[in-house]
């Protein structure tokens, strides 16, 4: 079989003089393959046209200079680093900073030194090989991130449906009678049931948000029944964990958000909370209307998060427990679709040590009127 052949890195010259061409031509080969040009205007069309690898830039021509030549060249737009040495016998600092502002990556001085040609072409040479396999790379791991978010979904999509089944069929057993003691064991199935179906639409909002699937649609929505419904949907865990959940809404009770991805937001930060707030303490659901920027907010009487925490707890997969090397209490994901939330309303998250002990989560939505704002109306 026979071997391929390794193409060589071709080195645009660019010199008002053939002589000085000639030169750096005779430097350079065989090792690389040389293209001449004989003014800047010649050098930009090759530039765009062919396949260069680095260029190699005198400064003083007539008409467009090296200088400004530089400048137009950078300013093509191009998916991989193209280096460009100017090659001057101007040594004054400022027509350096002058060759710098106009985005030269080297010097070389006139006269040229053999070795030192060599060398700086094989440098940056190498910097455009890394940068090339770097970007490679980076692209194939959008590649399998893509292929690993779709995989995820079809995932999700598939087992939503018969997860449904098997809980309309445990609902309908649980309201057959039967036995204490089998009523209990399906309404803990139905229980196990439904926060799998709870972390499916999870990972699938997750999903969409991320793709910016999914806008905050405004409306105006009731602050008091929003918190009400979403402490109502996690208060049996309140009761069986012996936790007084209390809501407090400040300000105007009514407010322009997505009542369905608020809400949700809402029962993940108590679901949060609920997890680490001791039998017998006080969680505090609140929300406040000030100027129209909806603030609410979580506070728990629970250990409280160390602040070396703080700014990572809402990246994805970044539970607590995960990042102290614990064993994980759910999959990450809820406080990262709070983010995305506040990020889709145009505001924002943050955690912070609550008065008395335990964390005080808070959520900002920003008033309407930005770019963000979609009125469902």
């Amino acid at each position: 079989m026979q071997k391929a052949v390794e193409r060589k890195s071709r080195i645009l010259v660019v010199d008002d003089e053939a002589p000085n061409r000639r030169l750096l031509q005779r430097a350079l080969l065989p090792r690389y393959e040389v293209v001449e040009a004989d003014s800047g205007s010649v050098a930009l069309e090759i530039a765009q046209t062919e396949k260069i690898d680095l260029v190699l830039l005198d400064v003083v021509m007539p008409g467009q200079d090296g200088f400004e030549t530089c400048r137009l060249i950078k300013a093509q737009p191009r998916s991989v680093f193209l280096p460009v040495v100017l090659v001057t016998g101007l040594g004054e600092q400022e027509h350096r900073n002058k060759g710098l502002e106009a985005g030269a990556d080297d010097f070389l001085h006139k006269p040229v030194d053999r070795r030192e040609l060599l060398l700086r072409v094989r440098s940056f040479l190498r910097i455009r090989e890394q940068e090339t396999l770097i970007r490679a790379q980076v692209e194939e791991l959008r590649r399998l991130q893509a292929l690993k978010d779709d995989l995820v979904s079809l995932l999700v999509h598939d087992l939503r449906n018969p997860l449904s089944g098997v809980i309309s069929s445990l609902e309908l057993a649980v309201e057959t009678p039967k036995h204490e003691q089998q009523e209990g064991d399906l309404r803990r199935a139905l229980q196990c049931a439904g926060s799998l179906r709870s972390a499916l639409d999870e990972m699938l909002q997750v999903r969409l948000l991320e793709e910016n699937a999914v806008t905050a649609r405004r409306a105006q929505t009731d602050l008091q029944a929003l918190i009400g419904a979403a402490i109502a949907t996690l208060e049996p865990v309140a009761k069986r964990r012996k936790v007084q959940v209390r809501a407090v809404v400040e300000g105007d009770a009514s407010a322009p958000l997505d009542a369905r991805l608020t809400q949700r937001s809402v029962e993940n930060l108590l679901s949060n909370a609920l997890k680490y707030t001791p039998a017998g303490s006080e969680i505090v659901v609140a929300a406040r209307n000030r100027a129209g920027e909806v603030e609410l907010s979580v506070s728990d009487r629970g250990a409280g998060i160390p602040d070396a925490l703080k700014a990572t707890i809402f990246q994805r997969f970044g539970s607590v427990e995960a990042q102290q090397g614990k064993q994980r209490r759910g999959i990450g994901l809820g406080l990262y679709l709070v983010k995305l939330v506040a990020d889709a309303h145009g505001g924002d998250v943050s955690v912070h040590d609550a008065p008395g002990g335990g964390a005080l989560f808070r959520m900002r939505l920003a008033a309407p009127g930005r770019p963000d704002f979609v009125d469902a109306a």
